[in-house]
């Protein structure tokens, strides 16, 4: 598995709406790339966007690459309780 760069655990408050939705569909779905992401949820956002964000969640040890593969899965979620939305 790829190496995490952990810089510390991020707390609910430190994500956009983009990164929990990224979050709640790794948690529920299992696994996704950041392409077959976008065309699940049909966000409306570039493929490059995306996949900045899951390598920030990535960094921060909330979702994994595998094997370097581009295929991220849920690991752990934010600090916190979270005071908005979602799952």
């Amino acid at each position: 598995m790829a190496a995490r760069n952990h810089s510390g655990m991020l707390s609910w408050d430190q994500l956009n709406d983009l990164d929990e939705e990224i979050i709640d569909y790794l948690r529920d779905e299992g696994r996704a790339s950041p392409t077959l992401f976008l065309r699940a949820r049909d966000i409306d956002s570039s493929r490059q966007w995306v996949s900045s964000r899951f390598v920030r969640l990535a960094e921060h040890g909330h979702i994994e690459e595998l094997y370097d593969t581009g295929i991220y899965e849920f690991v752990t979620p934010p600090k916190g309780e979270r005071e908005h939305g979602g799952g």
